[in-house]
C-alpha cells in the first residue's frame, strides 16, 4: 500500500473542505439581512408606507423578508398586507395574523378596500398563520443571529413569541429562540426621552412591559418625536405611483395623499447603513410603566438606543429618501 499517495489524497481532501467551510462562511456574511416585520397595519397608513419600503428592499437585494406578522385586530388587515405583497409579485412571504383575540373589527380607513380590490394568496384572516407559530417557523429555519425583528404595532405577537414553550417546530422557548437566532430588534415604540406613545400604551400595554423586561439583545427604540418631524406619502407619491398600485390606494384612501408622518418608516430606515448619517444614537435603557408611558435612563453601555436627526440634514431630504424607498427606487 502506498501510504505516502494516501496521506497526501487526505490532505488535499482536508483543503478541499476548508476552502468549502470558508466558501460558505463567506457567502453567509455577505448575503442580505433576514427580517421580520411586525406591524398594526389598520389604524394608520404609515404601514403601508413601510411595507412598501421594505418589499422594494427584498427585490432590490438589500434585505430578505422572511415574514409579515400582523398584530392588529382588523380582520382584514393579513389579506390586506398579502395583497401588497402580491402585487409586489412576492407570494412566497408568508403573512401571520393575532388570531387569539375575543373580538375583530374593521376600523381601518384602507384595509378592506386593498382587501376586495387586489387579490391574494390568503382569502381571509383565518387563512392566516398564527403569529406567533410563524414567528417561530421562520426563526427556527434560519441560521444563528442572522434574523432583524421590526416592530411597528404593538408588541401582543412579540411577547406570545417570548413567552412560546417548545414544541414540534424547535425545542427551544420563545426566549431561547430569540436569543439564539435574532441579531437585534428595531421598535417603534415610546417617545425620547420620555412619554407616552400609541404603540406602548394602546391596547395591550402589558405586552410592552413584558417584551421590554424579557428582551435581552439589543433593541434600536425609533420614538414618536423623530418620525413625527417626517412627512411623507404626499403629491411626489402620488405622482410616481400608479393609481393602481395598492400603496397608491392606500394613501388615496386614507388622506388623499395630503402627507403624513413618517413614524414606522423611519423605523424600517434603520435597516440600511448608510441612512445612519441622518442619526446620531443615545445609549442606555428604556424604562415602561404599566400604563405604558416610558423614561429613558442614559448610559454608554445600554443594550437600547434611539435615533436622534443629525441638525446638518435637512428633513426635507429624509422625507425624499424615504418616498424613493417606497415607489422602489433605491
Amino acid at each position: 500500500m502506498n501510504y505516502s499517495k494516501l496521506i497526501s489524497a487526505g490532505f488535499a481532501l482536508i483543503l478541499i473542505l476548508m476552502l468549502l467551510s470558508f466558501r460558505a462562511i463567506d457567502v453567509y456574511a455577505t448575503s442580505p439581512q433576514k427580517v421580520i416585520i411586525d406591524a398594526d397595519i389598520d389604524s394608520d397608513v404609515d404601514d403601508a408606507g413601510a411595507l412598501a419600503m421594505l418589499l422594494n428592499m427584498h427585490k432590490a437585494g438589500t434585505i430578505e423578508l422572511t415574514g409579515i406578522i400582523v398584530t392588529s385586530d382588523d380582520p382584514f388587515a393579513p389579506v390586506c398586507a398579502a395583497a401588497i405583497s402580491k402585487f409586489y409579485g412576492l407570494t412566497e412571504i408568508p403573512v401571520g395574523f393575532l388570531k387569539m383575540q375575543t373580538q375583530l373589527k374593521n376600523h381601518s380607513k384602507y384595509t378592506k378596500f386593498i382587501a376586495d380590490e387586489f387579490p391574494a394568496e390568503i382569502k381571509s384572516w383565518q387563512d392566516a398563520e398564527e403569529a406567533s407559530t410563524l414567528y417561530r417557523k421562520l426563526l427556527s429555519g434560519s441560521h444563528d443571529k442572522s434574523v432583524v425583528i421590526v416592530t411597528i404595532g404593538h408588541l401582543t405577537s412579540l411577547q406570545q413569541l417570548l413567552q412560546s414553550p417548545p414544541d414540534q417546530i424547535s425545542n427551544l422557548d420563545g426566549k431561547k429562540l430569540v436569543q439564539k437566532k435574532v441579531s437585534r430588534w428595531i421598535c417603534m415604540g415610546g417617545q425620547y426621552p420620555s412619554g407616552k406613545e400609541a404603540n406602548f400604551c394602546r391596547p395591550d400595554p402589558a405586552s410592552t412591559v413584558y417584551c421590554l423586561n424579557n428582551w435581552e439583545k439589543d433593541v434600536v427604540f425609533c420614538g414618536w418625536e423623530i418620525g413625527n418631524h417626517v412627512i411623507t406619502g404626499g403629491r411626489w407619491l402620488k405622482d410616481n405611483l400608479l393609481p393602481k398600485h395598492p400603496v397608491y390606494r392606500s394613501y388615496e384612501l386614507y388622506n388623499n395623499f395630503a402627507g403624513r408622518q413618517s413614524w414606522d418608516q423611519l423605523a424600517v430606515l434603520q435597516l440600511i447603513d448608510s441612512a445612519n448619517k441622518y442619526f446620531s444614537f443615545i445609549s442606555g435603557r428604556c424604562i415602561v410603566a404599566p400604563d405604558g408611558s416610558n423614561t429613558w435612563e442614559n448610559s454608554k453601555s445600554g443594550k437600547h438606543r434611539y435615533p436622534v436627526l443629525n441638525p446638518e440634514f435637512n428633513v426635507a431630504e429624509i422625507s425624499n429618501f424615504i418616498d424613493s424607498l417606497m415607489i422602489g427606487k433605491m
